[in-house]
């Protein structure tokens, strides 16, 4: 599964893809871990 994002943190810090040349920053994750992401998510609401 692939994730894009307009932006990343790094070190506490945003960057944004449009400031480097990019419409987004996409990263592979498996879908146990997006499941895992989703459920904490939904446990800190």
């Amino acid at each position: 599964m692939v994730i894009c994002r307009p932006f990343i943190t790094v070190k506490g810090r945003r960057i944004f893809a449009k400031d480097v040349g990019k419409k987004a920053f996409c990263f592979e994750v498996t879908p146990e871990q997006h499941k895992e992401y989703m459920k904490k998510k939904k446990e800190k609401e």
